[in-house]
This record gives structure tokens, sequence and C-alpha cells, in this order.
């Protein structure tokens, strides 16, 4: 669906060259009532769907028989009292499983206790339907002893994992408290940000180890914990212990496998590790996916499967959807277009816009002194006074909060003003206290707090908290129930949405939505800065812009936090031929600004290969 052609130029005391959209005409009339009815559409799909969402539950049905024990009753509690997912918890006897039981089963778990008997219970039949059963897209658990069952080890095993169980001469190894040391996958999964090492409980367990010799036929397994002490006692060896596997997953054909060797249900503190493990297990159903299969192999490659974290993508065309696809999980939950997504700096398009808005009713005048809309802020400066345009196009040379040497003077002012947090009234107090790096105009240096100033500026004019202007102008006119802001410190980050929120948004943009702003609002967006000495910015209003002959061609914006669980975002939008391609990840620190370019650019290229 394509749109009118429209120019974006310059400020005219800036430049007298013109930016053109590129852009296919189509009648608008026939515009307006495709869109109409793709919308009415699409609501009513989002409606229905959003229903089958809720109620979207997990069942899990925990082996009964020979060989549980009695630490059974602790595991269905730790499941039945987790807050992350709905679960169904029912027992299931090997007769039913035999009987075709497993058919409307998610999970299945395979308790501790003793791992030969329950494989003698189930029978040969029964264990073959159980592999059949995960072949096919089940789930299965095994905790401790019932990890044996997982293996093939023994004649009696399952064969899911390639895995052999170590020292089995000395199994009696005895029981107590071990600690594993996680690797970082495994960290993020279980919630466990602040530390690699964890406690947990150890009962006769298995020691999982890789074969000397895989068997090509059956998967091998990716080890989320090792063993970082041991107990040997009966006559074992120490240090047989330490190093080898104590968590481990692996995927068997459709289907997926999670193996605790030790016991999560009577490790003090993380019971939790059960639910995560069978959430992870489990299938997920996003009824808003839209799939192109070779946009996710570009998304494969750039983030395996099983690797840390999640990444919601979003690849729109005229503002319409060609590919909207979660991958992962983020906190231990399955990333889905409903997820809640990170916005990092890709938080100042919004906070752009609302500017433009003020711009377009007379209100601010991006030309006009900063001081003149904050009197009672008096923001050092070097050479000339800084201009509102200076904090959209980030020539302001202001601080930058986010750096280590600001967040050193940010907690002595706090200190001494007794604050707890700063809000954007405090933080433009804040800039008070220290010199500006350089004369605005000069040089364009990205700083976050120069968007935060901006917001203050919005919220003296508006008379309004810039998260409430922000809910009325933008959130409620494009419905974006699910994209929140905070209510202290705004315009730089702090913003959270889902892909569906942001494909409205990206409509919105694509389709220059008249209750937003007028045309030349949008030109305003993405026209680019200028310097002093007249010098182009390839920045304009919340986006990087890329001019060639005149020419919008790309507007583009990253974001990221610090530390590895923060969001690592791009956007980038392609005027040659309205594409969007939209990447929100989190718990992914590998993946750097270069590295999100590149997926953003790979993703694009596979839609023209």
């Amino acid at each position: 669906m394509n749109l009118i052609m429209h120019e974006i130029s310059q400020h005219d005391d800036l430049s007298s060259k013109q930016v053109i959209l590129r852009k296919t005409p189509m009648h608008p009339k026939i515009d307006k009532i495709i869109r109409v009815t793709c919308c009415v559409i699409m609501s009513y799909l989002c409606f229905s769907v959003s229903v089958v969402a809720e109620v979207d539950v997990v069942r899990v049905a925990v082996f009964q028989g020979d060989g549980v024990g009695p630490s059974v009753d602790q595991l269905i509690e730790s499941i039945q009292n987790s807050t992350n997912r709905v679960f169904t918890v029912k027992r299931i006897s090997a007769e039913e499983i035999q009987s075709g039981k497993l058919s409307n089963v998610d999970v299945l778990i395979h308790p501790g206790g003793k791992g030969y008997s329950q494989a003698k219970a189930l029978g040969p039949e029964g264990r073959s339907i159980v592999a059949e059963y995960v072949f096919n897209g089940g789930g299965l658990l095994s905790i401790s002893h019932g990890t044996y069952l997982a293996t093939n080890d023994y004649p009696w095993s399952l064969n899911l994992v390639d895995v052999k169980c170590w020292d089995n001469e000395h199994w009696q190894l005895g029981n107590g408290t071990v600690t594993l040391k996680l690797s970082p996958t495994a960290a993020l999964l279980f919630g466990q940000k602040n530390t690699n090492r964890i406690t947990m409980y150890f009962d006769q367990g298995p020691l999982l180890k890789r074969r000397e010799m895989s068997d090509d036929s059956i998967p091998g397994y990716q080890s989320l914990a090792i063993y970082d002490s041991e107990i040997a006692e009966n006559d074992a060896s120490s240090g047989m212990m330490k190093g080898t596997s104590a968590i481990v997953r692996s995927r068997y054909g459709k289907g997926r496998v999670f193996c605790f060797a030790v016991h999560p249900e009577l490790s003090n503190g993380l019971g939790n590790l059960t639910p995560i493990a069978v959430n992870w297990l489990a299938p997920v159903t996003d009824p808003f996916e839209i799939e192109k299969p070779e946009i996710t192999q570009v998304v494969r490659r750039h983030v395996p499967q099983d690797s840390s974290g999640g990444i919601a993508v979003l690849v729109t065309r005229d503002g319409m959807p060609i590919h909207r696809k979660a991958y992962g999980f983020v906190n231990g939950q399955h990333l889905t277009s409903q997820s809640e997504l990170r916005l990092a700096s890709v938080t100042k398009q919004y906070t752009a816009l609302c500017a433009v808005q003020l711009i377009e009713k007379g209100l601010l005048d991006p030309q006009e002194k900063v001081s003149s809309y904050l009197p009672d802020i008096k923001i050092p400066v070097q050479g000339r006074e800084l201009l509102v345009q200076d904090l959209f196009w980030h020539t302001s040379g202001l601080p930058n909060f986010i750096e280590s040497k600001e967040q050193i003077s940010i907690a002595e002012f706090k200190k001494e003003r007794g604050l707890s947090e700063l809000n954007n009234e405090t933080h433009a107090e804040w800039l008070e206290t220290l010199p500006a790096r350089r004369p605005a105009g000069q040089m364009y240096e990205y700083t976050n707090s120069g968007y935060v100033l901006l917001t203050r500026i919005i919220e003296v004019i508006s008379g309004m908290k810039f998260h409430d202007y922000q809910q009325q102008n933008i959130f409620n006119v494009l419905e974006l129930t699910n994209t929140t802001d905070s209510t202290r410190f705004n315009g730089s980050g702090n913003m959270r949405t889902t892909l569906l929120d942001y494909e409205k948004w990206d409509r919105a943009l694509w389709d220059q939505d008249p209750r937003l702003l007028t045309p030349e609002g949008y030109k305003m967006l993405f026209t680019p800065g200028v310097l002093d000495n007249g010098e182009a910015v390839a920045y304009g209003k919340g986006w990087q812009v890329t001019i060639q002959d005149q020419y919008l061609v790309i507007a583009e914006h990253g974001g990221a936090g610090s530390g590895t669980i923060a969001a690592r975002n791009w956007i980038r939008r392609h005027y040659d031929d309205n594409t969007t391609v939209a990447i929100f990840a989190q718990e992914h620190p590998q993946l750097n600004r270069n590295k999100r370019q590149a997926l953003v650019r790979d993703i694009y290229n596979a839609l023209h290969d």
C-alpha cells in the first residue's frame, strides 16, 4: 500500500535545500478506504485472539507410580504456586500413558526417586510412547534420578539426550547441598542476575558428561550448570563430581528435554527453577505472529536458538506487517508479540513528536533560547545561548547523565539535596551544577540529558507531567494500550511497548496520521540539523537521517541500556520502498551497535534476495 509523495524541507533559516521522501502516488480516497478496512479487520482479529491468549494454560502431568520419591509433592506445589504462567498439574500413571493420555499434556515430569523403577513401570511400550511424545513436540522434565531415564546410558533409558552418566560404579555419592556454577544463559534464564553460583540439594543424582563418541541419532545437550563442589561418599573418588554437568537441556525432534540432576524443589529459595524449566519446555501460542521464514533464518544466524535472552522482530511495508515474531525468553518468560519491550533511546521518537506538536501549536519555538522556557534554570553555557533546536539535534554541548563520571556527580547532587531519585525537574537543576562540555551549535555529540531537558520544557509549556501529556496526545489517540512511560524521568528512555503497539506507531508515521501532526509536522521529524557553521547534522528530531541527492533514504535509531539484561534495539525505515525493520532484544549483551545494525541490514536484504 503506497502513499502520496511529499517533501521534507529544512528550516528556511538553515538551508535552502529540500529533502524528498520517495513515495508512489495513490488516490487519497482509495488509500483511505483500504486503510480503514484493514484497521477494522485487524481490530476485530486482535479482539478475538486476545481472549485466546489470556487463557493460555500449560498442562503438566507428573508421573505417578513405582520409583517416584517423596519430594514429588513439593515439586507439584512449586509449580502450582508459580506466578510466571498458568499451570494445571495432574498425576499420570504408566497405564494412562500407555492408553494415550499424553495427547492432552504439554509437559511430562519424571520426578526424583528411582529412574530404573519408573522405567520398569512404564515398560517398553510406555517408554516408546514417551519418546514419541517428545519427538512430536512434547516437553519432558526429569528431576534427579528421573534424569537417568532421559539419557541414553542404560538399556531402559528413553534415549532422548546423548549424555553419559559419569562414574556409575559409585552412583551412591551421598546427599546434601552442592554449589553449582551457572552458564551465562542459565543465570539469565533463572533470574540470577548478580551471581553465577547457586546452592542446590543433591541426592544420589547423576553426574552428566559428554560422551567420548556421540550417538549421531540422539541430540547432544546444552550444559546450564556444572558442579562446583562435590559429595564423595561410599568410596567414591574425590574430584569425580566437580566439572560435570548438573543441569542440561536439549531438543529431541520437535520437542524439548530439561534435566535437573539435583532437586530444585528441595533447594532453599530455588523452587521457582522448576516452573521456569516447565515454561521453557511448554509450547507457546502467539496468535499475532506473522512469519516470513527467510527472516527467521537471518535472525537465527545472528541469534542462535537457545542462546540467552529474547528478541522481537517487526518488519512492515507501508505500515502493514509482513513479519511479526518474537524469539526466546526474557526474565524466564517466552517472548511474544504481546510481551513488554524496553525501548531505551527509541523513546526519543515519541519525545520529539510531542515537542513538534507544541511547535505546530505555536507554543514552542525551536530557535528560541532554552532559558526563555525555563527561566529559573541557569544552565552554564560556553559561547552563545543554548537553543531548543540544540536539544533536538544533540548539538547542546550538555553533559550526558548516563555516563559514569556524570553518575558520580548525580550521586553527590542527590545526597546534598536529600533526594532518592532524579525527576525531570531536578535533572534540570543538576545540569546547573556542571559546566558545558563545549559551546552549543559547534559539534554533534549524543547526549541523553538534552532530551530529558526537552521533556521538562514540554511539561512547563503544557502544564502537565510528561507521561500524562504523552498518554493524552499519543497513547490514547493511537490506542497504544500496552505502552507505558516513567511517571518520573522521561524523554531519553524508560518507555516500554509491545510489537503490536510499536506497529501502530510505525503505521501512524508512514500514514502521517493527522491526529498527531500535520504533514509539515512530520517533515520536521526527519529534517536534518545544522551546526552554526552550516555543516549538516545527520540527526533530525528523535531520528538519525541519511540524505542522498536531497532524498531522505533512511531514518533510524538505536536503543541500548547498560548491563547484560538491558535493551538492545534498532529501528530502520527505508524510504525507497517504505519498509521498516525493527528489532527489540533483551538479555543479549553481545548485540552491540554494529551487530544490531548488521542484523537489521541482513533482514532487509533478505526481503530483496
